[in-house]
């Protein structure tokens, strides 16, 4: 179940930039502009563990659509190369 994060208009982002650089060491910060949400802001080290989650489950995906047959291997190992691959 997803918690309540802390969060900011972007005006109050912007004017307290500092400080919320230090909160999102704590929790997530969602930004808010014209009352609807535009940005989450997290910590770099976070967004690596969901860059590698997200790669994992990729792999998986590709693995699962070889094994049912929905795409051949190269196919999917060509994907998920250029899907990985820094540009």
């Amino acid at each position: 179940m997803a918690q309540k994060m802390k969060t900011l208009t972007s005006s109050e982002a912007r004017q307290g930039f500092s400080a919320l650089l230090g909160a999102i060491k704590v929790e997530p910060v969602g930004i808010t502009k014209d009352n609807k949400k535009v940005a989450v802001l997290i910590t770099d080290t976070r967004y690596q563990e969901l860059a590698r989650i997200e790669n994992v489950l990729y792999a998986a995906a590709a693995d699962l659509a070889i094994k049912e047959g929905f795409a051949p291997k190269e196919e999917v190992d060509e994907l998920l190369n250029a899907l990985t691959t820094d540009k």
